[in-house]
């Protein structure tokens, strides 16, 4: 008898003792059919005795005649009756499901239409709204609103579209549609929606309440109404009680093979690794995955080349066939093909060595264990680096469904075993990988356990915008936890600026200007819950190959508190970048963030370094800036490589509001929204030269005395410093010209003015 033919047997005699051991777990009912859905515990249909309390399904008709099953819910709608049981397309066992929500709109053609709709889930029911849906309001001038409780301002929302940028079908906040949070673990919500009337213009829209992945969104410019069908995610939980209060009750049902994972209102259960299906003994249960039967889900070499796939209990194993040598991983010794007088050699040797089957079988069982602790040791750091409380954190603050764990083997073939240094900082190594799909990543590899790597998750699960760097996933295999972002190939911001090889033109660094400055207003205005970045600068902005920015490094960003304006903190960040009146005070807020960006307009005005050497004494570049503007220098520190007749009011417009910006008081800076505001201000007035001659900064609802001192005055509060209906000296006269050009510029503030 061969070796192999040993090994082979004394695996297969070792899956039937295990299978003896433990038994198989037999579900007390069978699963419930709707049309071709499956239904088992804890949803039921007409047994009660095989579901739980309040899992009650409808079994009903779909929209295409065909028998589905519906959800129960409660809805009041401006107008007229609404189909109160909602189609159910999708049921995660471990805690969600999806309902057809099309027809859950909020319409009307103008403001003074009262559209709402009410959507209510039983009080003490199961199910509660997930906060990883999102408020979207659809169509060209529109506007909606959402509350979650009447008595609690956090649980209010609202966004107004418009369709003044190029459309994009992968982001929301472009073209007819935008889009806002919305909390969780909510019974009920109310929004309203429709278009705005003003001038002589009149739109239509409406708003609705979704799931982003489940939306598909079709473009249709002509009519300016968008066609699409979308979900509506419901979490659900079984009892109010967690995990280790409800192992000791009759509500707790989780098989053998599976784990329970505490719910913010109850528990649920979720099959092992290496197991699927549902995970309630009272249910189907959970079977062993087959990994064998999937060459996506095991690492053996092909048949073809002498592997062997051995199917486990919740793993597998890789050998080799008759006539090959190796261990089958494709990823170690693979197989080996032996030479003829091999073969004969192996044959001889393995019937002479079948006596010693016991030592060998001894030998297997070491090997065995050896790659069991291997995988323990993994799982572990999973646990240890606080993937199940990942998990649950992400889900219950609307974690991106996208989110991706890799295995650490996968990034070591992705990096080549971390060969390829993109950059080294105080905490961690940025290594570049590529996917066995193709994608670029870039890998970030810690250097110690630190805080910093949980936090940076929990703020991606708050972010999602085309000018942030995308986290795709994480490693937690290793000792150290690994994060995986998006790959962006054109270096930093500080790279293309302070490099004598490299030139960017003004028009491209006002573009830079614009969309970093909108990625920091969604931060701080749009978000699910406010972000403070605290670490804004040119090194964290990366460039992409169309030199679109992209905002990075989230490792010291912190959410703010639902009931504080700022963060009480000690002093972090970069020097030359760091707020003042932070650094003396440890009271972090937005306007912090905005003295940093601040700066950053101020390399791009002059392509200086944020911290300059005179004379061996260090200065910074504000300082240097505010200077230079106070004794009427400001021309003589503009990058000479860019300024020209043609930009030159640009760059002054732009300097003041770094200006602004760079102020000593926070109360006295704009907002980002502000900022955002005043840049595409600056680049849609740049067909009317004469109006830079009057132009001055938006009166932002600043800090009047403060704004005095540093040399301009900002409106007060609630005052107003003209009867112009526009906060720019001589503005009217063109927006109400018969230019064709200024049409933009009508339209934008036309539709930010009617708010």
């Amino acid at each position: 008898m061969s070796l192999r033919m040993q090994i082979m047997y004394w695996e297969t005699g070792r899956l039937l003792i295990w299978l003896w051991l433990v038994g198989i777990a037999v579900a007390r009912c069978p699963p419930e059919t709707c049309g071709s859905t499956n239904l088992s515990y804890p949803f039921w249909i007409h047994d009660v005795n095989c579901g739980y309390p309040g899992f009650q399904i409808k079994c009903l008709d779909n929209s295409i005649g065909r028998l589905s099953p519906f959800l129960p819910a409660s809805v009041e709608h401006n107008s007229g009756d609404m189909n109160n049981d909602f189609e159910i397309l999708e049921i995660d066992y471990t805690g969600s499901l999806v309902i057809n929500s099309t027809s859950l709109k909020a319409m009307s053609c103008n403001r003074t239409n009262d559209a709402f709709v009410l959507f209510r889930l039983p009080p003490d029911g199961p199910f509660t709204i997930s906060s990883v849906n999102k408020f979207v309001v659809i169509g060209c001038n529109s506007i909606g609103s959402f509350t979650v409780n009447n008595t609690d301002p956090q649980s209010e929302g609202s966004c107004t579209s418009a369709c003044l940028n190029q459309y994009d079908p992968k982001y929301c906040n472009t073209y007819g549609c935008c889009e806002a949070g919305i909390p969780g673990n909510k019974r009920m919500i109310n929004f309203t929606g429709g278009g705005i009337t003003y001038q002589y213009f009149t739109d239509c829209g409406f708003s609705t309440i979704l799931d982003p992945v489940t939306w598909v969104l079709p473009y249709n410019q002509g009519g300016l109404f968008f066609k699409g069908h979308y979900g509506f995610r419901l979490d659900w939980s079984i009892g109010r009680s967690n995990c280790v209060t409800a192992k000791g009750t009759s509500s707790y049902s989780c098989a053998e093979q599976a784990e329970c994972k505490d719910q913010t209102a109850g528990h649920v259960c979720k099959c092992l690794p290496g197991y699927k299906g549902n995970g309630y003994s009272n249910g189907t249960g959970c079977t062993n995955v087959d990994e064998c039967s999937d060459r996506n889900l095991n690492e053996c070499v092909e048949p073809s080349e002498g592997g062997m796939c051995i199917d486990l209990p919740g793993s597998y194993n890789c050998s080799c066939t008759e006539g090959y040598t190796g261990d089958g991983f494709q990823n170690a010794t693979r197989c080996q093909r032996l030479s003829s007088d091999k073969s004969v050699l192996y044959a001889i040797t393995g019937s002479v060595s079948s006596f010693i089957g016991v030592s060998l079988g001894a030998c297997g069982l070491f090997w065995w264990l050896r790659r069991r602790r291997l995988k323990q040791e993994r799982d572990n750091n999973f646990q240890l680096n606080g993937g199940i409380q990942l998990q649950q954190h992400i889900a219950a603050m609307g974690g991106r469904k996208t989110l991706r764990i890799f295995s650490e083997k996968e990034l070591e073939i992705a990096s080549n075993n971390y060969s390829s240094e993109l950059g080294r900082g105080g905490f961690a190594t940025v290594y570049k990988g590529v996917l066995l799909d193709g994608t670029q990543v870039a890998i970030k590899k810690p250097k110690a356990i630190s805080p910093e790597f949980h936090n940076e998750v929990m703020i991606f699960s708050h972010i999602n915008h085309r000018n942030t760097v995308k986290m795709l996933g994480c490693c937690l295999q290793t000792q150290f936890p690994l994060l995986v972002y998006e790959f962006v190939s054109n270096g930093t911001l500080y790279q293309h600026l302070h490099s004598m090889d490299k030139h960017l033109p003004w028009e491209t660094r006002r573009q830079i200007a614009i969309e970093t400055a909108d990625a920091i207003a969604y931060m701080h205005f749009q978000a699910s819950q406010p972000i403070f970045h605290r670490d804004i600068k040119s090194s964290n902005i990366l460039l992409d190959d169309t030199f679109t920015p992209k905002v990075a490094d989230f490792g010291i960003s912190r959410l703010r508190p639902s009931d504080e304006p700022n963060l009480n903190t000690m002093a972090a960040g970069t020097p030359g970048y760091l707020d003042p009146e932070f650094i003396t005070s440890d009271q972090y807020t937005d306007k912090s963030d905005v003295f940093s960006f601040g700066v950053v307009l101020v390399e791009l005005l002059t392509g200086l370094k944020p911290l300059l050497s005179q004379e061996g004494i260090v200065h910074t570049l504000y300082d240097h800036f505010l200077s230079a503007i106070h004794h009427n220098r400001l021309t003589e520190i503009l990058d000479s490589n860019v300024v020209n007749e043609e930009n030159q009011a640009q760059m002054e417009n732009m300097s003041r509001l770094a200006q602004a910006c760079l102020q000593q008081k926070g109360r006295a800076r704009p907002s980002m929204r502000e900022v955002v505001e005043e840049l595409a201000w600056i680049r849609a007035a740049t067909k009317h030269s004469g109006l830079y001659t009057n132009v001055n900064l938006v009166e932002h609802r600043g800090d009047s005395t403060q704004a005095k001192m540093n040399g301009y005055t900002l409106a007060a509060v609630g005052e107003s410093t003209s009867e112009d209906p526009y906060p720019w000296p001589g503005l009217s006269e063109i927006i109400t010209s018969e230019d064709p050009s200024t049409s933009l510029i009508q339209t934008q503030l036309s539709d930010m003015y009617a708010r």
